[in-house]
């Protein structure tokens, strides 16, 4: 089995066994990933600068104050988007109690851009983990250093098997 294979029927196993559905999972895994871009800052700018020859100012700024703004939003109000959500009766369910129930989809491929690499990575991981997804990245080969670092940090701050980077596909 190769390796690509081997990472998603682990990441389908942690979603399939419910580990990422629980709100205080998804918000524990947010606030590790806000932690993890807080104290790594300084690696976080020079693999940009390896990659791309981003100032310590761009990277900070055009990567990672987003991806902390998107962090703050979600941890802030996904514990009022998790419950269901009642609708509207009508002749078919007025004796009922109807309502809309969100699930998440099950493994998530995120594929990175090689020029806001870790900014175009880290937007759709936040989505995904806050929506009680497993994840599988595919960092951008183009900007290996990021790819790297995001390899190496990801097991120190997240989950190993319900967020798996992958540096090369």
């Amino acid at each position: 089995m190769s390796k690509i294979s081997e990472t998603v029927k682990r990441a389908r196993a942690a979603f399939n066994s419910g580990k990422t559905r629980p709100l205080k999972f998804r918000m524990q895994q947010l606030e590790n990933l806000q932690r993890m871009m807080m104290e790594k800052e300084e690696e976080i700018a020079a693999a940009l600068y390896g990659d791309l020859h981003k100032s310590k100012w761009s990277a900070l700024y055009e990567e990672c104050i987003y991806s902390l703004e998107e962090v703050k939003q979600v941890l802030a109000n996904l514990p009022q988007w998790i419950p269901d959500e009642p609708v509207e009766k009508n002749d078919n369910t007025k004796d009922e109690q109807p309502y809309i129930h969100s699930e998440p989809l099950g493994v998530v491929l995120i594929i990175g851009a090689w020029n806001y690499p870790f900014n175009l990575s880290i937007q759709p991981l936040v989505g995904a983990i806050a929506a009680g997804n497993a994840v599988v990245l595919k960092p951008s080969e183009v900007s290996e250093q990021t790819a790297i670092l995001l390899a190496k940090l990801f097991p120190q701050y997240l989950d190993k098997v319900s967020v798996s980077p992958k540096p090369s596909l």
